[in-house]
């Protein structure tokens, strides 16, 4: 318990960051819509948000080793509620992307901050479940945080400035804690060569997470809309939290299941999950009743949301110690690039003659090619031996994955 009771306050900060984002997530869309932004300008908001984070996780490991984690962190959410609020006074797309831009390198920052400062306060060998624990736990905030806007019309106010106050309170609990602040190791560059080195089925779930995930719940709000005009926000919420919580759920035992068979196989039946989902999402618009497509949205989650944790262990499969870190960076990387094309192409399907549905049958696609690439992948590589590291939960917005991923060597014998 001890343990836990050490990284609880980095735990705190992180919900409430993640409460906010969750807010922003539904509010965002419904609002630029209520202006009368087109989905591709929806969508092009987004990816400036993702080019913020892309850059923002680019220097945040040099600006918390200038300043230290608690500064880093404090500056940045200060800039990112800043942000927030700026987004109440000035309603206008434009304004809304430099916003957006600078929420997104706050964002990184922020994570830099946290996730480093916990891998340093946990062993390697605990690591795995602390990590768990606060992926559960950022994951469930990211879910709580749109029930408190349920009740608003889009171009209300009122989730921005709850986001705005959520991000103050992210500020309370590391600023309060007592414990000295670790010193972040040494990064090691990053390369085109780096990047290339990933195992193709792991830099085919880095895109398509990026691509077709980050997609998807850019738009999905105004899909939601579409098919509940009356309650807006309400229904955005519930179809993002399904969502959210469909990818939680499974998470932990895809991870499982990857670690006892095949981390590919894993992948190609939550691939196929993700794609029966999008099928039945576009099939059913409009033609069943709203519980079945709250459960259509949770199985897509459910596929969708769970399969680059396991994709990033696969990638550290048979990486060598010293490279992990460069590995995940490159994931990272990959992700984020894959988070900037996304919206600005499923936004600029939902303004053709498809509409929102057609949103589905685009990233459909994406699933088929990320499940064709894994089955590849088990066909050349079936009886080749291979040491698989434990499974470690690593969202995307893991800035510092690498050395949360490093494999313990404890109990290892030297030459």
């Amino acid at each position: 318990m001890t343990l836990y009771r050490n990284v609880a306050s980095l735990i705190l900060a992180a919900m409430l960051l993640q409460a906010a984002s969750g807010i922003l997530s539904v509010s965002t869309p419904l609002a630029l819509d209520a202006m009368g932004a087109s989905a591709l300008g929806v969508g092009l908001v987004a990816a400036v948000f993702s080019g913020g984070f892309m850059a923002g996780a680019w220097f945040a490991p040099d600006v918390v080793r200038s300043v230290g984690h608690i500064r880093a962190y404090s500056a940045a959410a200060a800039i990112y509620s800043a942000g927030i609020l700026a987004m109440a006074l000035a309603f206008d797309p434009i304004a809304w992307a430099l916003f957006r831009l600078v929420q997104g390198a706050a964002s990184a920052v922020m994570f830099a901050s946290v996730e480093s400062w916990m891998a340093d306060s946990t062993p390697r060998s605990q690591r795995g479940s602390v990590m768990g624990l606060y992926q559960l736990l950022i994951k469930v905030a990211m879910s709580l945080g749109p029930l408190l806007i349920v009740d608003h019309a889009a171009d209300d106010l009122r989730p921005f400035i709850w986001a705005g106050l959520l991000m103050v309170l992210a500020l309370v609990p590391l600023c309060a804690t007592r414990r000295a602040q670790p010193v972040l190791p040494d990064r090691e560059a990053l390369s085109l060569e780096g990047v290339f080195r990933i195992p193709a089925p792991a830099l085919a779930g880095a895109i398509v997470a990026g691509v077709a995930n980050t997609g998807v719940m850019t738009q999905l709000p105004l899909y939601a809309q579409s098919l509940q005009p009356g309650s807006p926000q309400a229904a955005a919420a519930t179809l993002s939290i399904a969502a959210w919580i469909g990818g939680t759920i499974t998470q932990w035992p895809a991870g499982l299941f990857s670690d006892r068979f095949s981390r590919q196989l894993v992948v190609v039946i939550l691939s196929v999950l993700a794609f029966l989902a999008c099928v039945c999402l576009f099939l059913s618009s409009g033609r069943v009743s709203w519980s079945v497509t709250v459960m259509l949205a949770a199985l897509w989650g459910a596929g969708a949301l769970s399969f680059y944790p396991v994709s990033a262990a696969h990638a550290t499969d048979r990486a060598e110690p010293g490279r992990i870190a460069q590995i995940m960076s490159g994931m990272l990387f990959v992700w984020a690039a894959g988070s900037v094309v996304g919206p600005v192409i499923t936004g600029a399907v939902a303004d053709t003659g498809f509409g929102q549905p057609g949103v589905f049958v685009v990233v459909a696609s994406a699933y088929v090619v990320l499940g064709g690439v894994n089955v590849w992948s088990l066909m050349t590589e079936r009886g080749r031996p291979g040491a698989r590291s434990r499974f470690t939960p690593i969202d995307q917005t893991s800035v510092v994955a690498g050395e949360i991923a490093e494999p313990s060597k404890a109990g290892t014998k030297s030459d």
